[in-house]
């Protein structure tokens, strides 16, 4: 089965990054509406908060902004604005010991942290359904033949 290959604009840090893990990642185009950045993100809280902030959304967390990725325009505040993102994005977390799978991190921290069974389990994270997997040259490289 031959893979389609789309080419995505990523930010050179996040590659950087992922040439230095030689693991694939998921990435997902910003939606931000109003200054299109035509970069791609990766789908965590940090990789999402910095790609916030070089869109000018900046300032203590219980400021008042508006969504505005893929025409949303809810009323927020910039502290929830990330979590907010990855909902948008689909990205859940996952248990690695049960597999229960939560929409969000806190929920499953909080699901962690009330188990006796999953209390040393660690969030694995699930890709949203619109996300573009990036391999690292050298992870391409090793695999090619596989494909």
């Amino acid at each position: 089965m031959p893979l389609d290959i789309i080419p995505v604009t990523v930010d050179p840090e996040t590659l950087f990054r992922m040439e230095q893990a030689g693991q694939p990642l998921v990435v997902y185009e910003c939606g931000l509406q109003g200054t299109p950045c035509g970069m791609c993100l990766e789908g965590t809280t940090s990789a999402v908060s910095a790609h916030l902030r070089r869109h000018g959304v900046t300032g203590p967390d219980s400021a008042v902004t508006i969504c505005t990725w893929g025409g949303c325009y809810k009323t927020l505040k910039k502290g929830s604005m990330t979590r907010h993102i990855l909902a948008h994005l689909g990205v859940k977390a996952c248990c690695s010991i049960c597999g229960v799978v939560k929409c969000r991190y806190d929920l499953l921290r909080a699901h962690i942290n009330s188990s006796e069974t999953c209390h040393f389990a660690i969030a694995d994270n699930v890709p949203g359904p619109e996300g573009y997997v990036v391999v690292p040259t050298s992870w391409a490289a090793a695999h090619m033949h596989q494909v």
